[in-house]
C-alpha cells in the first residue's frame, strides 16, 4: 500500500508544473487580466477601455463606479466576447481573434475598439445599480439575484449595444451593407421576425442574429421617430425605486407597447424593401442547388464534376457534403413516373408542379468529428479535400485552435496535417506540401506559408495588431496570390502578390464600397471574381487582370456571396434568403463596366459627432500598474440550495461562497438542515485550488444523521460525524482521451448514538478516472472508468476495499443511450446503500456510502454492492429514461426505473454564484421485496465544489 501511494505521489509531483501564468494591468477603472501570449493585445485594450469609458460617460451620462474585471483570452480561435452585468462584480471577456471579411461584424474601425465598446455598453446598460436601497443591498450580497434582476429582453440588450457601437464609431452593424442586403431579402419575402421571435436564438436561418441586427434598427427607428431622450428614459425607469419590468418601463414612456411599435417599424422597413424590388431589373440567374439552412464555403473540384459545401441544420448538425454537378436525370425521371402514375389512377387529378431544379446527387458526406466543426474546404485534387477544424490544446482547459485536416474521399480517411497552428482560411499549392494561410495567435493575424512536412510557418509580411488578412487564394499557375487585407480605419482591400518577387497590386474597388469578401480565380488565372457591397446591397464583380478593367455582374437584386466560375459564361454563387443560402447559376451577359473607383480604402464614417470615438489604433504605451494575477482578490456571495428527496429528506443549504475571477481558488462555508424532521443537519467548509497542473480539493465537515426520521423506513442508525478530507489530482488530456490520477485522505470522528460508541476512522485512496469518446453527430461511442482503491483503519480494525464504475455511452441515429456497471467492496467494514450526495455529505466524506437518490439512507448494509443499469433519451441534454438494479451481497435488493436528469453548471469564470451549481431531478418507480413498491421523486439545486 505504501509503495503504491508513494508512486502516485511521485507521479503527481513530477507533473506539478504551473499552467498558464496570468498577469493583471490595473488602470483607474479596469483590471485587465491576460496570459503572456496576449500581452500586446491586452496592453492596447487597457488604453482603449479607458478611452471608451470616458466617451460612453459623455454619451450616456452613466458610468460604472465599480472596477470592471476584463479577461483577455482566445478560447475559440474566433471573434467573440461577452459581458456579465453583475452590479458589484461587472465582468467583460474579450476574445483576441479578429473577425473575417464575410461576417456581420467585419465593418469596424478596429476589432478591439468595436469589441470593447460593445461589451462595455452592455455593462453600463445592464449593470446599473437600482435606486431601491434594499433591493441593491440584496443584489450586492446575492450574485444569482443580481444577474437576473434587470430582465432585459435579449433584443433590447443586444440591440442597444449594437446601436451604440455604430453611433459611436460611425461604422458597425447598423451601417453594414452585408447585413442590410440580407435583411432586405428577408423583408421582401415577408420573413422578418415577429416581436415574439426577436429574442430567439434558434429556429430559422440567422435567428440568433436578429436580436442584434433588427434590434439595433428598431431602436434606431425609435430614436428617430421619438427621440434619444425618450428611449433613454426606459433604462432610467428600469432602475427606479418602483420596480418595473421592461414592458412597464417602455410603455410608460412611449405610450404604446414595444410589440405594437415594432409592428409599425416592420411595416415601414418592408415598404422600403418592396419599393427597392420594384425598381430592380431582372437577374438572369436560376436555382442550381437548394441547401440545408446554413451553408458556407462552396468549392468546385478541378474537373468541375463535384461541388463541396459545408452544411449545418437547425440542430447544429454540421457536415461537408459532396454534390455531383451533373443534372439529376434519375430524380427527374422518377418524378415524371410518379406524376404519370397519379394521373393514370385519377385522370381528373392535377399533377404536382416540378421543382425549380431537382436535387443534385449527394455523392459523399463527412460529418464533423467530436464537435470540431468543418470550415473552408479546399480541393487538393479530384479525390482529396483539405479543410479546417478545431483541435483542443491538451494542456489548457477549454482552449481550441483551428488546424488543417485532409479527407480522402475514396477511402474516407481523415488526417490532421497541422498541430495547434491557429490557421483559418487557406489555399493549397499544387503538390499539397504547402499552404498559404491566415494564422491567428495572440490577436495577431498573419499571412504565412506553411510547410506541411516540417510544420514550420513563414510570415509573408511583418505582423501588426492593426492588420487582418483573409481569403488567400493561389492562382492556377501558382505564380500569384490574391488575398484580402484590412487595417484599422480602412475597408477591406483585395491585393495580388507576385510569389516570385515583391510586386503587389491593389485591385480597384467601386466608388463608395464598404463590404468586400470571397475572391476566386477563373480557370485561366486571368480573371478575379469577388463580392463587394455598397448602398445597402451586395454584388458580384469581375476584375480582368489583362485589360485592368472592373465589371459589375449583378445590380443588387439578391444578397449574394461566394462566386465560383463554372462553365463558359456561367457562374455559381450563393443567394442568401430567409431559408438560408442556395446556389444559383448566373448567365454572365449584360454586364456593366465600372468606371468610378474608390480613391482610398479609408472607410468614411457615416455618423460623426462629439461622442464619436477617436480613430482606432494600437496603443503600445504602458498604462496603470502591472502585477501578477492575484488569487486573493476574492469576492463572496450568499448562496442558497434546496434538495428534496421523497425517500429521505428535504435539505436546505445556506452558504457563503467565494472565488477569484478566474476560479483558481474557490471556497464555500455552509450549513445544511432537513426541514422535514431534522434527519440531516450539519456544517461544511470546502476549498479548491486549481492554479497548478495538480488540483487540490479539501473539505471540513460536521453533521448529524438520524435515519429514523426520514420520509421512508430504513435501518435505524443515528450518527454524529466530524472530520476532514484532502485530495490531489492531475487531469491529463490527449485529444479526446482523458485520464486523471488521484490521491486522497480522509479523517473522521464518528459517534454512533445507537450503540453509544465513539471511534475515529481514516482512509487513504488511490484513484484513476479515465474517459474517451468519438462523436460523429448521429453516431457516437464513448466509455468512462472510475477505479478507486482504499486502505483504512479505525479504533477497532483495519480494512481495505475498492470501487469500480464503468460506463459505455453513445448515440445511434442521433438517439443517446448508455449502460453502466458498478461494484464496491469492503473486507472488514460495511457498505451502506441509499441516500443522496450533497454539499454536506458526499463520497469524499463517507467512502462506505453507496448513494441512490430514490432510496433512503441506510436502506441496506453489506460487504459487496453491485449495480446495473442503462438509459435512453430522445435528444442530447434531455432527461433520461432509465433502469437501475441494486444488489447487496449478490442478492437483488431493489430496482428503479423512470425519468431523471443530472448535470453541473459552471460558467468557468466570474462571480462565484454563477459557478459550481448542481442540478438534479428524477421521477421513478421503485420496487423491491423489503419495501412497498411506489413512485418516488427528487429535485435538487445546490452548490458544491
Amino acid at each position: 500500500m505504501k509503495k503504491t501511494l508513494l508512486a502516485t505521489a511521485l507521479l503527481l509531483s513530477a507533473h506539478a508544473k504551473a499552467t498558464v501564468q496570468w498577469q493583471t494591468i490595473h488602470t483607474e477603472h479596469f483590471n485587465v487580466h491576460y496570459s503572456q501570449e496576449n500581452a500586446d493585445w491586452a496592453r492596447s485594450a487597457a488604453n482603449e477601455l479607458e478611452i471608451v469609458r470616458s466617451k460612453v460617460l459623455e454619451q450616456q451620462n452613466r458610468a460604472l463606479d465599480e472596477t470592471v474585471d476584463v479577461v483577455v483570452f482566445d478560447p475559440l480561435n474566433a471573434a467573440n466576447g461577452f459581458a456579465l452585468p453583475v452590479s458589484n462584480k461587472p465582468l467583460m471577456a474579450l476574445f483576441t481573434t479578429p473577425p473575417q471579411s464575410d461576417t456581420v461584424v467585419s465593418n469596424n474601425s478596429g476589432w478591439q475598439q468595436l469589441l470593447v465598446l460593445h461589451e462595455y455598453i452592455h455593462l453600463v446598460h445592464l449593470a446599473q445599480p437600482t435606486r431601491s436601497n434594499w433591493r441593491q443591498e440584496l443584489r450586492n450580497t446575492w450574485d444569482l439575484y443580481d444577474i437576473t434582476y434587470s430582465e432585459m429582453p435579449r433584443w433590447a440588450a443586444e440591440g442597444y449595444a449594437t446601436l451604440l457601437e455604430s453611433k459611436m464609431t460611425g461604422r458597425g452593424r447598423l451601417f453594414d451593407n452585408y447585413s442590410e442586403a440580407i435583411l432586405t431579402e428577408f423583408a421582401q419575402q415577408g420573413a422578418l421576425p415577429s416581436y415574439e421571435k426577436l429574442n430567439s436564438s434558434d429556429g430559422g436561418y440567422l435567428a440568433g442574429s436578429m436580436a442584434y441586427l433588427m434590434g439595433a434598427r428598431f431602436l434606431a427607428w425609435l430614436e428617430k421617430t421619438y427621440s434619444e431622450q425618450t428611449l433613454d428614459a426606459v433604462w432610467t425607469r428600469m432602475q427606479g425605486v418602483k420596480q418595473r419590468d421592461f414592458d412597464e418601463a417602455f410603455t410608460g414612456v412611449f405610450g404604446d407597447s414595444a410589440s405594437k411599435l415594432y409592428r409599425r417599424f416592420i411595416a415601414e422597413y418592408t415598404y422600403q424593401a418592396m419599393s427597392k424590388e420594384q425598381s430592380e431589373q431582372s437577374l438572369t440567374s436560376e436555382l442550381w442547388l437548394a441547401l440545408n439552412l446554413y451553408a458556407s464555403n462552396p468549392t468546385l473540384s478541378a474537373n468541375n464534376e463535384q461541388l463541396a459545401v459545408v452544411e449545418r441544420d437547425k440542430d447544429g448538425k454540421t457536415q461537408l457534403s459532396l454534390y455531383s454537378t451533373e443534372d439529376n436525370l434519375k430524380a427527374a425521371e422518377e418524378f415524371q413516373k410518379t406524376q404519370q402514375a397519379l394521373l393514370a389512377d385519377d385522370p381528373k387529378d392535377i399533377a404536382d408542379k416540378p421543382p425549380q431544379v431537382f436535387k443534385r446527387k449527394q455523392k459523399q458526406v463527412l460529418n464533423q468529428i467530436n464537435r470540431a466543426g468543418i470550415q473552408n474546404p479546399q480541393w487538393l485534387n479530384d479525390d482529396v479535400l483539405y479543410f479546417s477544424a478545431y483541435s483542443r490544446v491538451d494542456h489548457i482547459d477549454h482552449q481550441r485552435l483551428s488546424d488543417i485536416f485532409s479527407w480522402h474521399t475514396k477511402t474516407g480517411e481523415v488526417t490532421q496535417l497541422t498541430e495547434s497552428a491557429g490557421l483559418r482560411r487557406f489555399t493549397i499549392t499544387d503538390d499539397g506540401q504547402a499552404l498559404y494561410a491566415e494564422q491567428v495567435k495572440g490577436g495577431y493575424s498573419e499571412l504565412v506559408r506553411v510547410d506541411l512536412q516540417t510544420g514550420q510557418s513563414q510570415p509573408l509580411f511583418e505582423k501588426s495588431l492593426a492588420t487582418v488578412y483573409d481569403y488567400p487564394i493561389i492562382s492556377p499557375d501558382q505564380q500569384q496570390l490574391a488575398f484580402l487585407k484590412t487595417e484599422f480605419n480602412h475597408n477591406w482591400q483585395l491585393y495580388i502578390q507576385d510569389l516570385n518577387g515583391q510586386k503587389s497590386i491593389a485591385v480597384p474597388m467601386p466608388k463608395g464600397y464598404q463590404y468586400l469578401s470571397q475572391p476566386s480565380w477563373s480557370a485561366d488565372g486571368k480573371l478575379l471574381y469577388f463580392v463587394a457591397g455598397l448602398a445597402g446591397a451586395t454584388d458580384i464583380y469581375r476584375y480582368d487582370l489583362t485589360a485592368q478593367r472592373l465589371y459589375k455582374l449583378t445590380q443588387g437584386q439578391q444578397a449574394v456571396a461566394n462566386p465560383l466560375p463554372f462553365k463558359a459564361d456561367e457562374l455559381l454563387y450563393f443567394s442568401i434568403s430567409s431559408d438560408g443560402p442556395d446556389i444559383m447559376k448566373l448567365q454572365m451577359n449584360g454586364i456593366e463596366e465600372v468606371t468610378e473607383f474608390a480613391t482610398t480604402s479609408i472607410a468614411p464614417l457615416l455618423l460623426v459627432n462629439q461622442h464619436t470615438l477617436p480613430q482606432a489604433k494600437v496603443y503600445q504605451q504602458p498604462i496603470g500598474e502591472q502585477t501578477r494575477y492575484d488569487i486573493w482578490q476574492q469576492k463572496a456571495t450568499f448562496a442558497l440550495g434546496e434538495q428534496y428527496h421523497s425517500a429521505s429528506a428535504a435539505v436546505l443549504s445556506a452558504s457563503i461562497k467565494g472565488s477569484d475571477l478566474l476560479k483558481q481558488l474557490d471556497w464555500q462555508l455552509g450549513y445544511s438542515i432537513d426541514l422535514h424532521d431534522t434527519a440531516l443537519k450539519g456544517i461544511y467548509a470546502q476549498a479548491r485550488y486549481s492554479a497548478l497542473a495538480v488540483k487540490f480539493d479539501s473539505q471540513l465537515f460536521s453533521y448529524d444523521l438520524d435515519a429514523s426520521k426520514q420520509y421512508q423506513r430504513s435501518l435505524l442508525n443515528e450518527q454524529s460525524v466530524q472530520g476532514g478530507y484532502l485530495a490531489a489530482s492531475l487531469p491529463l488530456r490527449f485529444g479526446e482521451f482523458k485520464i486523471q490520477p488521484e490521491l486522497a485522505y480522509n479523517y473522521s470522528d464518528i459517534d454512533n448514538a445507537n450503540s453509544n460508541q465513539e471511534h475515529s476512522s481514516q482512509w487513504l485512496r488511490v484513484g484513476l478516472k479515465q474517459s474517451w469518446q468519438y462523436d460523429q453527430q448521429d453516431y457516437a461511442i464513448g466509455q468512462a472508468v472510475n477505479a478507486r482503491w482504499y486502505s483504512g483503519d479505525s479504533d477497532a480494525q483495519s480494512w481495505q476495499g475498492y470501487d469500480v464504475a464503468a460506463q459505455l455511452f453513445g448515440k445511434a441515429w442521433a438517439i443517446p443511450m448508455y449502460a453502466n456497471y458498478s461494484q464496491q467492496y469492503r473486507d472488514d467494514i460495511d457498505l451502506i446503500l441509499g441516500g443522496f450526495s450533497s454539499s454536506l455529505l458526499s463520497k469524499n466524506v463517507r467512502s462506505d456510502y453507496v448513494f441512490a437518490p430514490e432510496l433512503p439512507f441506510y436502506s441496506a448494509i453489506g460487504k459487496r454492492y453491485q449495480g446495473y443499469g442503462g438509459g435512453i433519451s430522445w435528444e442530447e441534454g434531455m432527461p433520461w429514461l432509465y433502469y437501475q438494479q441494486h444488489q447487496i451481497d449478490q442478492q437483488v435488493y431493489g430496482q428503479s426505473y423512470g425519468i431523471k436528469w443530472q448535470g453541473p453548471f459552471s460558467f468557468g469564470l466570474g462571480p462565484a454564484g454563477l459557478n459550481d451549481v448542481k442540478l438534479d431531478f428524477g421521477l421513478v418507480r421503485v420496487e423491491g421485496d423489503s419495501f412497498d413498491d411506489e413512485l418516488r421523486g427528487w429535485l435538487g439545486f445546490y452548490y458544491s465544489l
